[in-house]
């Protein structure tokens, strides 16, 4: 009778144990796409900052086309607008798997190309294209306001892909499928 009691003594131990590891990686799970969030709505404004200067560049004389080199012109234009179509889609991604490998990886890349096309776009060597200074303000602007939250969003996949590799917590993880995730650098 005794050895019975301590059986099922063993058995509610694990069970609790078992159901508090498991809250504890969902919280982190949860932490981290909260995080996405708050960083998701952050690098929406890029996406607004292209729109505002696709707007002001098509309303204004010479913004858009030059007689200077119009095709040229056109050609950053659509460069930016492509990216920021491929860096939009990319953020929808991440917002469903926030914690896939393949998500980040996406979004890092269209986040550098978004970067890169902006920069190109304003770059002083492209003298045929105007882009408002203010815009080119709100985007320097932005690009050092997202930082402290793309920090947060990396500690919090650090903090995520330790528990799941901690033992015993590394047991329930897999039993759950919980993969590590991937910081965005």
């Amino acid at each position: 009778m005794v050895d019975a009691w301590w059986f099922w003594l063993l058995v509610a131990v694990g069970v609790f144990w078992a159901v508090g590891a498991y809250q504890r990686l969902v919280k982190m799970r949860t932490l981290v796409t909260k995080q996405f969030g708050v960083l998701e709505e952050l690098m929406l404004r890029y996406q607004g900052l292209v729109q505002d200067a696709t707007t002001a560049a098509v309303t204004s004389p010479s913004g858009w086309h030059t007689a200077v080199a119009p095709e040229l012109g056109a050609s950053h234009w659509t460069r930016l607008q492509v990216a920021a179509n491929l860096s939009a889609m990319a953020l929808a991604r991440m917002q469903e798997h926030p914690l896939e490998p393949s998500s980040a990886i996406a979004l890092v890349a269209t986040s550098r190309d978004l970067q890169d096309a902006w920069g190109a776009l304003t770059h002083p060597d492209v003298y045929y294209v105007s882009v408002p200074d203010e815009l080119t303000q709100r985007w320097a602007e932005l690009s050092i306001s997202i930082q402290p939250d793309v920090q947060r969003f990396n500690q919090a996949v650090d903090t995520y892909n330790q528990a799941i590799a901690m033992f015993p917590a590394n047991l329930l993880a897999r039993v759950f499928k919980y993969k590590p995730g991937r910081r965005l650098e």
